[in-house]
């Protein structure tokens, strides 16, 4: 399922090699997400808990938003 927040990227610093680079949250989501330079896995199953987490906020926020009255 795609994610509200799935194209934004991250800066990431690798655990292993130190390197920095970028990954999209949907990236960072897929199984076997990897460092460009070291090859090392990035353990992802927490992120992927909060994102999704925060989607579900984002997605009731927008409804609550919808049924707003508005005073003119």
């Amino acid at each position: 399922m795609a994610g509200i927040l799935d194209n934004e990227k991250l800066n990431i610093t690798c655990p292993s090699c130190k390197a920095k680079f970028s990954l999209t949250v949907k990236d960072i989501k897929r199984p076997g997400a990897k460092c460009p330079k070291c090859g090392a896995k990035l353990e992802a199953s927490q992120f992927k808990r909060e994102i999704e987490k925060a989607e579900r906020q984002i997605k009731d926020l927008e409804k609550s938003l919808g049924t707003l009255k508005w005073k003119s």
